[in-house]
């Protein structure tokens, strides 16, 4: 998202993301982007809690007004009264304990260029771009 915000700020359109993975979030130098350390795919808070998802986009919304480029604050909320949540997502002594519990760490490994699941899909996407670039994909190397 961090890409596409860049691209978005660009051409004239103020963006705000919120993150639950500060790494990726700094790594992609997101402009103005609200950090909550919650589980992933919970970035707007616990389901059916209202009140708290209101409060979550209204701070991150509050950015445009008083941020301006690379930006990234923590909002205040605390996904639980203590931290034993994240013993169910990361395993204990961190990412190079894995090999020592019955968790598989599956992500791929990062790169500086695109990355495609198939020949297919990397021949597609240079074809579809040959001469020319969008507004998205402005700037990345096929």
């Amino acid at each position: 998202m961090g890409l596409i915000a860049h691209q978005l700020e660009r051409a004239g359109i103020p963006t705000v993301s919120i993150s639950s993975a500060r790494d990726i979030t700094e790594a992609a130098a997101t402009p103005r982007a609200a950090f909550l350390d919650f589980p992933l795919g919970h970035t707007t808070g616990k389901p059916g809690d209202l009140d708290l998802s209101y409060d979550i986009v209204s701070k991150a919304l509050s950015l445009i007004e008083r941020a301006t480029g690379v930006h990234l604050e923590d909002l205040p909320h605390k996904w639980g009264d203590s931290d034993d949540w994240k013993d169910e997502v990361f395993p204990a002594g961190g990412p190079r304990e894995i090999e020592n519990q019955d968790i598989v760490d599956d992500r791929l490994e990062r790169w500086e260029v695109p990355q495609y699941q198939s020949t297919n899909d990397a021949e597609a996407a240079i074809e579809t771009h040959d001469g020319m670039e969008c507004a998205i994909c402005s700037g990345i190397d096929f």
